[in-house]
């Protein structure tokens, strides 16, 4: 065996051009075997030599190879293999995982645990190559790993051959003389250190048949151009920079590559930077199958109880767009996000649009009824008999529930879905050697199916070359940017494996690589990375923001970058008003803001930029308090938002008091926040109030409606029943049996406090009187007639009514919090316009009255918190104009399009704390005295 060394691929190349043509100088049909380190490397040999043999007609008789191609190509007519095929990763993994199942030994404990049989499954890999592994000075894990490797081989049969096999028997067709003739002269082109013992083997074979060995080591030393940056976005955005530089300067795109050290976070990047600058590029893609949405939408299904459907899960699948049923269109993720925060129910419509109220129930009913399918079909997944029934109703599952939604499909979707069925199609070849599947099995199997699934983006020679140090080996170009060259990520941590230590590698022989050996061999990688192109540059990052940490030069580089190539970030450009560089900007976005920061007229230069001077304009409206309408100004719009014929219900009014933005949001825009309950512990205040409210309720109605006597007993039955109906499987079972107890003792004493006013001459006249909904069976809306003349009708709902014995009636809202926020009410009957349901509901009273007789609205609070206090008044002609005045302001700012960001509290989670309560209440602070707000001032700057 000779091995020559060059500083470079081109050398090499060369030195490669003149070994072949001395090889065919007597016969051109002279075959030359050259074995390459990967498929990209030889397509690259290949394509350079058909340019330069024979004057550029190349040569029939050269063939480039990768150790595992050629090995298949020499044992393709061996009777070893007839009649068997390679084994799938699957495979191995359903092996391993049955050997766990009969036989778990030391692993008893965790041999259920899907990680376990991958461990071992992937440590299997390695120990095929180990010779006779009967050592009894083995640590006793070792000996019992190695146990069920050779129990797990012994299950796979002779159906399958491993690589480690096929390398064996190709090795030994190496000294045939037919296989000799076939070869001719063989050539390893910058092979490297093998890491795989299997290959290790055939290549030292292929040694001893007389390959001859060409290699290229660059140097960091002279040539090389060494950059760093502020970080792995900043070096991403550098290196795009410089390679829009060279491909204006003429350089071919498929004549420069990009490689980096570590998937992450590089990959993406470079996707990303490159997309920008609209530079077309080829490589192994950054989106790997496991984290497309259909994946994961699909291994989260499968981690789904089918008897009780995690709707929460199935909205996030919805949300990323993995959902498309093949038996009728689903409603947007939006609409399924509503009906899972608030079911529709018949009453909740009433007097709604009858055309829109159907399609809206339409689709709930879709919904639901695709949920029942869904959860019908995992089951019948999980429930699978055998591994043919298992793959075969996964395959369903993805083609009826996700699968394309037409022929607009994007490109990417249909891949990932192609090679999904093609995972769960390898599935049924477990039930040769794996146990019975079984859900977390199941799961496991796919999982690493998937993770076998490779992904290529764009088509070889037709962009530039992006890929890890190992694509960068043997490759053919010009120009080489090799990225993330700094400690810890170049060298890269390596670690031992727990399975199969360094210290048991040396006993059990057979060539396993330590982690010195695979340390060394990452090294060597990258010289012979760098070595390819003429115009080498390196690049590092000099901290890392993700993680907080900073970076230096890898060991590997003997020199420190000069001070002119330490970069400066791209934000450090923005902050001080200067580019970061002088070339030219690969981005539309960089070059406009080039453009500002190098124009005198700064931002005005792109005027013609709406989105910039839209942004622009927000900022400065909102730094210096200007009511625009980037701060709820929607005067443009006015008379169109609000509906004068549509009652309003007074909460809606005092939602406005409390955020005029917050109310545009949720009933102007419609956008509601998904307060999801399952995720609470206890039971939440207003699942408290609501379910008061019902207890009461209904037995209320057992008295005005049925003609029942009134009974602490029914009571208490009542609540019972309601307990059991509300109550939720996550919440604390303690505190849930505490909340219960004093909810009976609340209940208790507001059935005493009645029983008193019972004797003072009041009685329960309804359980609760809706008005305002149309073309239903309830009261018609409240009518106020405004100081303009224009008329606001209201709608809603009382929780009880009460008559006296002298014919006044009064109104009662139950409350079950504390009663502090609501003491106002005893000085101002609209709390200085911020209640309004009192006045509201007593003038809704008004109208229940048999003659002149008094109207009382109070808010009764019927719990221990707020100390079962009542605060209302009687409802005069004077608090109707008061509700009058006030209710007048809220309309005005209704139609006018006023509609500031005053923050809400921030206790809770609402519209304020998820846009910032502290940035928004500064706004506020800037806002509230804006002129076109103090009209209504006296509203907006009450405590409420």
């Amino acid at each position: 065996m000779t091995c020559t060394i060059f500083p470079s691929v081109s050398l090499a190349l060369a030195e490669l051009e003149a070994l072949i043509s001395h090889a065919q100088a007597a016969d051109p049909l002279t075959p030359v075997t050259i074995l390459v380190p990967s498929h990209a490397a030889g397509l690259d040999v290949t394509r350079y030599l058909g340019r330069t043999l024979n004057g550029g007609a190349g040569s029939v008789g050269v063939r480039a190879f990768t150790l595992k191609d050629l090995a298949t190509e020499l044992i393709a007519d061996d009777d070893a293999v007839n009649g068997r095929r390679p084994l799938l990763p699957v495979l191995r993994l359903g092996a391993v995982s049955r050997v766990l199942l009969h036989e778990p030994g030391l692993f008893k404990d965790v041999a259920d645990q899907p990680s376990t049989a991958r461990a071992i499954a992937r440590t299997a890999e390695l120990l095929d190559a180990v010779p006779d592994p009967a050592d009894p000075e083995l640590p006793e894990l070792m000996q019992e790993v190695l146990r069920l490797h050779g129990a797990a081989k012994e299950a796979l049969g002779r159906r399958w051959f491993t690589d480690h096999e096929a390398f064996t028997l190709a090795s030994n067709k190496l000294g045939t003389k037919t296989v000799t003739q076939r070869l001719g002269t063989i050539i390893g082109f910058m092979l490297g250190t093998e890491n795989r013992p299997g290959e290790a083997i055939f290549r030292a074979s292929l040694n001893g048949a007389g390959m001859q060995h060409l290699t290229a080591a660059g140097s960091a030393e002279n040539g090389v151009t060494l950059l760093t940056a502020s970080d792995a976005d900043d070096e991403a955005r550098a290196v795009v920079r410089l390679v829009v530089e060279r491909l204006a300067a003429g350089t071919p795109g498929h004549r420069i590559g990009i490689f980096h050290s570590a998937s992450q976070p590089y990959a993406a990047l470079l996707t990303q930077r490159l997309s920008q600058a609209g530079v077309t590029f080829v490589g192994p893609s950054a989106h790997r199958l496991m984290d497309s949405p259909l994946t994961r939408g699909l291994l989260q299904l499968l981690k789904l109880d089918p008897q009780e459907l995690d709707e929460r899960a199935i909205l996030k699948i919805h949300a990323e767009g993995a959902f498309s049923w093949h038996e009728q269109k689903l409603p947007s993720s939006a609409a399924c996000e509503r009906f899972y925060a608030n079911p529709p129910a018949e009453e909740d419509y009433a007097g709604a649009d009858t055309s829109a109220h159907a399609d809206y129930l339409e689709k709930f009913r879709i919904f639901q009824s695709f949920k029942e399918a869904l959860a019908a079909r995992i089951s019948q997944v999980l429930a699978a008999a055998s591994w043919n029934d298992a793959s075969a109703s996964l395959i369903s599952l993805l083609e009826d529930f996700m699968g394309p939604r037409g022929a607009g499909e994007r490109p990417e979707k249909s891949a990932a879905r192609d090679a999904l069925v093609e995972a769960a199609s390898d599935l049924r070849h477990l039930d040769l050697v794996g146990p019975l599947p079984r859900p977390t099995l199941l799961q496991s199997a796919l999982e690493d199916g998937v993770a076998s699934k490779g992904r290529w983006t764009g088509k070889s020679g037709t962009g530039v070359v992006v890929g890890s140090f190992a694509d960068a080996v043997a490759r053919d170009l010009d120009v080489v940017f090799l990225m993330g060259v700094a400690e810890g990520l170049a060298p890269a941590r390596t670690r031992e494996n727990p399975l199969l230590p360094d210290s048991a590698r040396a006993m059990l022989g057979g060539s396993l690589p330590t982690v010195e050996q695979r340390a060394e061999a990452s090294k060597e990688q990258f010289f012979a990375a760098l070595a390819t192109g003429s115009e080498p540059f390196i690049t590092s990052p000099r901290g890392d923001l993700r993680g907080s940490g900073s970076y230096e030069v890898s060991r590997w580089i003997n020199r420190k970058p000069e001070p002119q190539n330490q970069l400066r970030s791209f934000a450090h450009g923005i902050e001080n008003g200067a580019p970061a560089s002088d070339a030219l900007p690969p981005t539309a976005q960089e070059w406009r803001l080039r453009r500002i920061l190098t124009a005198e007229e700064r931002t005005s230069v792109l005027e013609e930029d709406r989105a910039l001077q839209h942004a622009l304009a927000a900022t400065r409206d909102r730094r210096d308090g200007i009511f625009s309408r980037f701060n709820g100004n929607l005067g443009a719009f006015a008379g169109i938002i609000a509906d004068p014929e549509k009652p309003l219900s007074p909460t809606r009014l005092e939602e406005w008091v409390t955020s005029p933005f917050s109310y545009f949001m949720k009933h102007v825009l419609k956008v509601s926040i998904l307060e999801d309950s399952a995720l609470e512990v206890q039971i939440s205040p207003q699942q408290r109030g609501n379910l008061v409210h019902r207890v009461l309720e209904d037995y209320v109605r057992s008295i005005t409606k049925d003609g029942l006597p009134p009974s602490s007993d029914r009571l208490m039955e009542l609540a019972d029943s309601a307990f059991e109906d509300v109550a939720n499987p996550a919440w604390l079972s303690h505190v849930w049996d505490r909340n219960q107890a004093m909810l009976r003792q609340d209940l208790k004493r507001v059935l005493a406090d009645d029983q008193d006013s019972f004797t003072e001459g009041w009685k329960y006249l309804a359980e609760e009187a809706t008005f305002g909904p149309e073309d239903t069976d309830s009261h018609p809306p409240v009518e106020l007639t405004l100081d303009d003349g224009t008329t606001v009708r209201f709608r809603g709902k009382v929780d009880r009514i009460d008559q006296h014995s002298d014919g006044s009636v009064r109104v009662i809202d139950y409350k079950t919090g504390k009663s502090k926020d609501y003491e106002p009410l005893a000085k101002h009957p609209t709390a200085a316009g911020t209640r309004y349901q009192l006045p509201v509901y007593g003038l809704f009273a008004r109208t229940l009255r048999d003659n002149s007789s008094d109207v009382a609205a109070e808010y009764w609070f019927i719990s221990k918190a707020g100390g079962f206090k009542r605060i209302g008044y009687t409802v005069t002609d004077e608090v109707v104009e008061q509700l009058r005045a006030d209710v007048g302001l809220i309309i005005s700012a209704l139609r006018n399009g006023v509609f500031p960001p005053r923050p809400e509290s921030d206790r809770y989670v609402n519209f304020t704390t998820m846009m910032g309560a502290q940035e928004l209440g500064q706004q506020w602070l800037k806002l509230q005295n804006a002129p076109e707000l103090q009209p209504y001032a006296q509203l907006l700057k009450a405590e409420k």
